[in-house]
């Protein structure tokens, strides 16, 4: 399994904002730390503004930071938002499912709950969690300073 990478960007942005506790980042910067593209950035940086994760600030001064503490940001929610809708196998995809066993086939069943546990699982963990006791080392690797996290 390999999340798209709308949503791995998504969690970069959040790690880095998390480092940066309440300061103001340009969108530019994240990009330049991470080596991404800057339009691809922007997508996902209006949707986690759209959807109350961050707050964006327009102008000369402008660039985003986090809307909520890091301890209030959880991952399996990040997660569930950003994720594409894919068909872990044929079964799932119908009208276009073309496999003569689905009627009878267990396999949907069975990785559509293991889907569930995986997601289940990333609800036990929060943006803190990500960062804690890393921050050193998370800031060293994207050649920041950081804010101490609490």
């Amino acid at each position: 399994m390999k999340i798209n990478t709308f949503t791995n960007l998504a969690f970069r942005v959040l790690i880095y904002l998390a480092l940066r506790k309440n300061q103001t980042v340009k969108t530019s910067e994240i990009a330049d730390a991470y080596f991404v593209s800057f339009n691809h950035l922007k997508k996902v940086i209006t949707l986690l503004i759209d959807q109350g994760y961050i707050i964006g600030t327009k102008g000369r001064g402008g660039g985003i930071r986090l809307a909520k503490e890091a301890n209030l940001i959880n991952i399996g929610e990040v997660f569930r938002l950003t994720i594409e809708d894919v068909a872990l196998a044929e079964c799932f995809a119908s009208p276009t499912n073309k496999c003569v066993i689905s009627p009878t086939c267990r396999l949907k069943t069975i990785l559509q709950d293991a889907a569930d546990k995986f997601i289940s699982e990333l609800d036990q963990f929060t943006l803190h969690d990500l960062v804690k006791d890393r921050e050193g080392a998370l800031a060293m690797h994207l050649a920041i300073d950081f804010i101490e996290v609490e």
